[in-house]
């Protein structure tokens, strides 16, 4: 599962909403807002490390002359490197943030709900709101039936795909 930028703030909004309307914490209306962008900004420090990592990743299969189709593999050996977390265990970091950030922020006056239960909650708003990467690129490599993959072509049409298959699910800006 992947976390785009263009999620956050609903993602943020659904977090707070769910655990206020259940009464798992507390947070006064005039501060609604900022609880918001408390969890918005772990969000957004995790997706600024994981574009990092990317960057990277890009510039190494660059340099080496890797081909795409290696791309998971070289990234999950950066991604180690820099001890950020992806996947799965991504989001857990970003959850166990959140729970931590609950018990600490200004904006958040009370938290009555157990930690256990509240991860599992976070846990099921993520993946309510997440992309499977997977189901992205079983449809663009649909779309590029005529292309022999790993090809310099197929890679070319491989980005500019899923590109727009990304876009028009509302998954980019």
């Amino acid at each position: 599962m992947r976390l785009y930028r263009s999620q956050v703030p609903r993602i943020a909004e659904d977090i707070i909403n769910t655990f206020s309307l259940d009464g798992d914490i507390v947070v006064e209306a005039p501060y609604k807002e900022e609880a918001e962008r408390d969890v918005r900004a772990i969000m957004e420090e995790y997706l600024r490390t994981e574009s990092k990592v990317v960057q990277e990743t890009r510039e190494l299969m660059e340099r080496r002359q890797i081909t795409y189709d290696q791309f998971g593999k070289v990234k999950s050996g950066i991604a180690d490197n820099w001890s950020h977390k992806t996947g799965d265990d991504g989001i857990r970091y970003i959850v166990s943030q959140i729970l931590e950030m609950f018990m600490i922020s200004n904006n958040v006056e009370e938290v009555f709900g157990d930690d256990r239960n509240m991860r599992k909650t976070l846990m099921r708003i993520y993946r309510k709101h997440l992309v499977e990467e997977a189901d992205l690129d079983r449809e663009v490599r649909s779309r590029l039936k005529n292309l022999r993959p790993g090809s310099e072509k197929w890679d070319i049409e491989y980005k500019r795909v899923m590109d727009d298959v990304r876009r028009k699910r509302g998954l980019t800006g």
